[in-house]
């Protein structure tokens, strides 16, 4: 063999290794960068999850799996830079309600190999409080699980965890644990609450950022049921002005009435809402055309008597309701006849077409 030969073969081997080392690199690179992911049971029931690239399914995979750990460090499947992590972080903050003891407060640098967690709750406490967490919402399916049909479950959710908290401060007011186990949320409380546990009934749940209006901060939810998606406000439902009484005007609506709640497309862009049959108005036969079936629907009342409501089938309708409201004999007479009470406060939601009635 020649010199030259000799040569080309020593080029030809070295280039041969340097291709197999670089393909053994990629392919440990690629494997790290998607190890983590979520099984394909916890992703279909995380709408915001599918949106994720597959390297970011692995940080979030991974990220969930350390802070169910309690760990302080956790080794990254990949290098992420800051606005990849901080997407992710703050997605996990919002659509896992379980890590509850999960301090929103964070680390990062520019590029990232490793993440730092801070905890709220001492390691020790964890056990007993997800206990808690888990008993109070398999409570709530339980009861929902004695409906015929998914809708009516998912009502039930919502109904159950209004019953079982008030909108004012609390320890825990922002999260699932506060909502379901204190007893007191604010609004981010409340649909982290009902994320937990209609997630955990399995539904494919989110939790939606927001405002109102374009200025206060909100946060609600959209469910998916049977293919499609609807817009759920536990927060509104259980408004303090209905005095304890859970209303629906903020059940299974598409966004064509919500169009006061305005999302955060920061971190995902939420699904469109569209079927408007599901509502809880639809499904119990209390929807009205005009003014004058309204009295009648009062008579035969069947819920609590000590709340009646009710939804206008158009705009021309609500106009029609709210200028008789004042002297609305008819009413006043149904209403006695359905609770006893002499008078009543009427609230009209005028955005959703939902009159609430409080006989008093």
């Amino acid at each position: 063999m020649t010199k030259r030969s000799k040569i080309i073969l020593i080029v030809i081997l070295v280039t041969a290794i340097a291709a197999l080392l670089f393909t053994l690199l990629f392919n440990m690179v690629w494997i790290r960068s998607r190890k983590g992911a979520l099984s394909k049971e916890e992703a279909k029931l995380r709408y915001p999850y599918s949106q994720l690239s597959a390297t970011e399914k692995a940080l979030y995979g991974t990220l969930c799996t350390g802070i169910e750990n309690y760990e302080e460090k956790i080794r990254l499947p990949g290098t992420f830079d800051k606005k990849t992590y901080e997407r992710v972080f703050l997605l996990i903050c919002e659509q896992e309600p379980q890590f509850f003891y999960l301090d929103s407060v964070y680390e990062t640098a520019e590029l990232m190999d490793t993440a730092t967690m801070r905890y709220d709750v001492p390691k020790e406490d964890i056990g007993m409080m997800k206990a808690a967490l888990e008993l109070d919402a398999d409570a709530i399916i339980s009861a929902a699980n004695a409906e015929t049909d998914d809708i009516r479950r998912l009502l039930a959710i919502h109904d159950g965890i209004a019953d079982r908290c008030t909108y004012e401060d609390g320890a825990y007011q922002d999260e699932a644990y506060g909502c379901l186990e204190e007893g007191s949320a604010k609004c981010e409380g409340y649909a982290k609450a009902f994320l937990y546990v209609a997630r955990r009934a399995g539904f494919n749940v989110m939790a939606v950022t927001g405002t109102i209006n374009g200025t206060e901060n909100h946060v609600w939810n959209i469910a998916e049921v049977n293919g499609k998606y609807y817009n759920i406000d536990v927060t509104w439902d259980d408004s303090t002005q209905y005095n304890g009484h859970t209303t629906h005007g903020c059940f299974a609506v598409p966004d064509t009435i919500f169009g006061d709640h305005y999302a955060d497309l920061t971190a995902f862009q939420p699904p469109t809402c569209e079927d408007d049959s599901q509502n809880y108005y639809a499904l119990n036969m209390l929807m009205a055309e005009s003014a004058a079936e309204l009295p009648q629907m009062a008579c035969t009342w069947l819920n609590d008597p000590m709340m009646l409501e009710f939804r206008l089938e158009n705009d021309a309708a609500v106009k029609e309701v709210a200028a008789k409201l004042a002297t609305w004999s008819e009413m006043r007479d149904a209403v006695k006849l359905a609770s006893g009470a002499m008078t009543y406060r009427a609230f009209m939601d005028e955005n959703r077409r939902v009159l609430v009635i409080l006989p008093s």
